[in-house]
């Protein structure tokens, strides 16, 4: 996008900028994690109940995703990072006020609008500023900061929570989230210019925007692939297109499990089932993320280079093992297992799937792409809570777990054998260039 260095040293302090509000921002997230089905449960609910206080959170991002896309490239995508990170803190701080169910359900839907502003301005952000050649390294230092977030955030929740109760971590949210916006609004740049640059340096006559161009300049990843005219949605297109339904639907699993799994049935089955305390569910949490973040930056560079299907599919595989794991846990010890494999299957995954959608996107589709994987995704995040809770109201959180990890396991098998991988074959194109040139004399 910029090909001289001081603009590249310019998009790495950018980044870096963006990752520290992004770090603040989950913090808090990672704080609610263990906390919010605790805080719900002692209000008397039922384990579905318990999973209507998380689907409310994904309900809001579910809505909220496609409206921020279209606000990043009408107003940028600055001002959405700051609007997000600010109404997630008025909505977290409330959620600590709140005395029964259903208020509780509307201060989880408050909070889940600032999160899926912040993060959907966030993932457009970064690409803007990438191309395929490096968005999996950039993408991967963007979900490392993620993660540094979601890591420290349980931890530091379980603690607060056993020192001063079950409602202080939500406060502890609404500052560091308070802590995020100021951070944007001091130190992060406006990138729509960066999408408005590429769209005009690719005229249609120069060999790069020629590149199988198709409706209103939209590029296609493969060589010979053009979209039929019955196909076409106003420049959006490539939405209907194999990869990216198959990307869309990778997008729904992991967010199902993450909903359904980690962030309701894993605490309960700890804390029912194993008999831990707040403060040991807390840090049988944060092991995934540790492991998550020791892999994101082998597997960004990896992705690069090799395509991100070879990230996706292993990454899908082993997040199916590790609910078959944590679903017949008997121990703490397997539990732990169970969290690290969890772990393991995020890294694997890391940035790729993401990358991916901006690799399946045309440049002027990216924030629409990006919205709409994400919605999504957050669609599977609000019906998970509540059709895992009565599953296991009805079949046991076992048995649930365990049919989560076989869809897991047939999605990665679905993905291996359908989809294509554009990074992969871009890679192998610049590197036959590459060794194609005659040597320097």
């Amino acid at each position: 996008m910029l090909t001289n260095l001081p603009g590249l040293l310019k998009i790495d302090r950018e980044v870096l900028f963006l990752c520290i509000g992004t770090a603040l921002l989950t913090t808090g997230q990672g704080i609610a994690v263990p906390i919010v089905p605790l805080y719900a449960d002692t209000l008397g609910v039922t384990v579905a109940q318990v999973g209507l206080v998380i689907t409310a959170f994904g309900l809001a991002r579910f809505l909220t995703n496609m409206p921020s896309a279209v606000l990043s490239d009408r107003i940028g995508r600055k001002w959405v990072l700051t609007a997000g990170a600010a109404i997630a803190a008025v909505g977290n701080v409330l959620s600590g006020f709140a005395l029964s169910l259903e208020p509780l359900l509307a201060f989880r839907f408050i909070a889940g609008i600032g999160s899926a502003a912040f993060i959907t301005g966030a993932v457009i952000y970064i690409s803007d500023v990438s191309q395929p050649t490096n968005r999996g390294r950039l993408m991967s230092l963007f979900q490392g900061s993620f993660l540094i977030g979601i890591t420290a955030g349980p931890a530091l929740g379980g603690i607060v929570a056993e020192f001063f109760g079950l409602r202080a971590p939500f406060i502890a949210v609404g500052i560091v989230s308070a802590a995020s916006a100021v951070w944007v609004v001091l130190k992060v740049s406006e990138t729509r210019w960066l999408h408005q640059e590429v769209t005009a340096g690719s005229p249609a006559g120069s060999e790069e925007g020629q590149t199988n161009t198709s409706n209103e300049g939209e590029r296609s990843p493969w060589p010979s692939t053009t979209i039929p005219e019955s196909r076409r949605l106003h420049g959006y297109g490539f939405m209907f297109r194999p990869d990216f339904a198959l990307i869309s639907l990778v997008f729904a699993g992991t967010f199902f499990t993450r909903g359904g799994a980690m962030f309701t049935l894993l605490p309960l089955k700890g804390s029912r089932d194993l008999g831990l305390s707040p403060g040991e569910i807390g840090l049988l949490l944060t092991l995934p993320s540790v492991f998550t973040f020791l892999l994101l930056p082998l597997v960004g560079v990896f992705t690069d280079r090799y395509g991100r299907k070879s990230a996706i599919v292993p990454g899908l595989l082993v997040f199916s093992v590790a609910l078959l794991v944590l679903g017949l846990s008997p121990s703490i010890v397997m539990f732990g297992v169970g969290m690290v494999l969890y772990g393991i299957a995020q890294g694997l995954e890391g940035p790729a799937p993401v990358a991916y959608v901006s690799d399946v996107s045309p440049p002027r589709g990216q924030a629409v792409g990006q919205g709409a994987a994400r919605t999504l995704g957050d669609l599977a995040l609000l019906t998970a809570p509540p059709l895992m809770g009565l599953a296991s109201d009805i079949w046991g959180m076992t048995t649930t777990l365990i049919w989560n990890g076989v869809m897991m396991g047939i999605l990665g098998l679905a993905f291996w054998w359908f989809a294509g991988d554009p990074a992969r074959r871009m890679a192998r194109e610049a590197r036959a260039t590459a060794a194609s040139r005659p040597p320097p004399e």
